[in-house]
């Protein structure tokens, strides 16, 4: 009808639009069956962060080769000095082999620490800085672990003495070895107490130096060897 049939005012049709609501999804009750949970998600947790080295098992496993370190330079350069005697060396060769036997013993010490810390962490990618460090801390405390009862040794059994009278007589040797004055004079001042202690000085330093430098080295070839098997 156009018009109202009470007071003939003409009707206007509107026609109303659905706007559809929101379907909102709940979400999945405990108890909903597999078939419409979400998939699971593992998260893998790693025991290290990568790149970085858990020390607290570091320095156990550093300290581990630090003692075999220790014992294997105190004991396997006698060893080889005896060999060397059964096969009548002369004293420069047996020197040398024993001086070579002590850089293995420290290059080994630093492998063993790279592969005591694998063993706590099979997973850890050890690049060769981290190989090295784990290295040095062995070196570290091998030298520690080393040097302290040597000293410990001569202050106890008054060895001093003895190691200066072997001191005097390797200079002693040297001059009657060179015929120039000059030298022989250069001799004669190394002979002083003051020379003798600051030549001892230097060569426990020397010592120490190389305490971290062979074990760095090897640990970062074990750290090289195993990343390089992990790769392959």
């Amino acid at each position: 009808m156009a018009f109202c049939p009470h007071c003939g005012a003409p009707q206007i049709r509107v026609s109303a639009v659905s706007i559809p609501e929101p379907t909102v999804t709940p979400a999945s009750a405990p108890d909903t069956s597999a078939e419409v949970q979400p998939p699971v998600t593992s998260v893998g947790l790693s025991a290290a962060p990568v790149g970085k080295i858990d020390w607290r098992q570091g320095v156990r496993a550093a300290a581990l080769a630090g003692i075999l370190m220790a014992l294997a330079i105190f004991f396997v350069p006698v060893i080889v000095a005896g060999i060397g005697l059964v096969f009548r060396l002369g004293q420069g060769a047996i020197g040398l082999l024993v001086l070579l036997a002590s850089w293995c013993c420290m290059l080994v010490g630093g492998a063993l620490a790279v592969h005591f810390y694998q063993r706590r962490h099979p997973d850890a990618a050890l690049s060769t800085g981290m190989g090295a460090r784990l290295g040095v801390v062995s070196g570290l405390l091998g030298f520690f672990i080393y040097s302290v009862p040597q000293a410990l040794r001569l202050a106890f059994f008054h060895l001093g003495g003895s190691v200066r009278e072997a001191m005097q007589k390797a200079i002693e040797q040297s001059a009657a070895q060179n015929p120039d004055p000059k030298a022989q004079e250069i001799m004669r001042n190394l002979m002083s107490p003051g020379a003798l202690a600051a030549i001892l000085t230097f060569l426990v330093m020397l010592f120490f130096v190389i305490f971290l430098v062979f074990p760095s080295m090897g640990g970062a070839m074990a750290a090289s060897i195993s990343k390089g098997r992990q790769s392959s």
